[in-house]
């Protein structure tokens, strides 16, 4: 009976701990590390898509800056292409003006060596008493033509960058005032004159007439 009671006893033992062992050995179950892999792949995953994340913003940055500096150089290229454009525009017509105004130059400097190599020509010592009167009126026809056109030329030039070549001008205007002014001054003392001897001259016309009536 006892051999019967220990066996019995000892299966009992047995079947005990084949039901603790489960319990007993928990850090080595397939369930824990299942669950531990799963936490390192995920912690793995979290940090490949910090690292992508941060990827991105650096490329978002480095976008950024691009665009930047893309519309920096846009503001600048069309800043310095109406600048260039306005100043080749100004540069153009000036050259024009320039180009137009040296030209004109050149026919007014024909023109006034023409007069100056006519007027050089004349010689009033060579003139004869017989031919005065006409070599005279030539000559001041040669030196009125010579003034009207180099007056023309100053007003013309009057409001150019060569206005100064011509210094005050023509002295025709001035001295045409002056021989107004002369003229107006004549006959002034003329009619004065006039008018002081006219008894005079009457009183000697009267006596003439007497003598002659003799």
């Amino acid at each position: 009976m006892s051999s019967i009671a220990d066996r019995k006893q000892h299966l009992n033992v047995r079947d005990t701990q084949m039901e603790m062992s489960p319990s007993g050995s928990v850090g080595s179950s397939p369930l824990t590390e299942d669950f531990t892999g799963k936490l390192q792949e995920a912690q793995t995953q979290l940090e490949q898509l910090q690292q992508q994340q941060a990827e991105v913003e650096r490329q978002r940055q480095e976008l950024q800056e691009l665009n930047d500096s893309k519309e920096e150089f846009i503001h600048g290229q069309v800043e310095i292409s109406e600048k260039l454009s306005t100043a080749v525009t100004a540069m153009d017509r000036e050259i024009f003006a320039a180009r137009q105004e040296i030209e004109e130059l050149e026919q007014a400097r024909i023109c006034f060596a023409d007069h100056l190599e006519k007027i050089n020509q004349l010689n009033p010592d060579g003139w004869n008493n017989d031919s005065l009167r006409q070599d005279l009126t030539r000559a001041i026809s040669v030196l009125d033509l010579a003034e009207d056109e180099f007056e023309q030329a100053c007003d013309h030039f009057s409001g150019g960058r060569s206005a100064s070549i011509f210094g005050g001008g023509s002295s025709k205007s001035k001295r045409s005032s002056s021989n107004v002014a002369a003229d107006s001054e004549f006959l002034t003392m003329f009619k004065n004159g006039l008018a002081f001897n006219l008894p005079v001259v009457l009183l000697g016309t009267l006596a003439l007439l007497v003598f002659l009536l003799k």
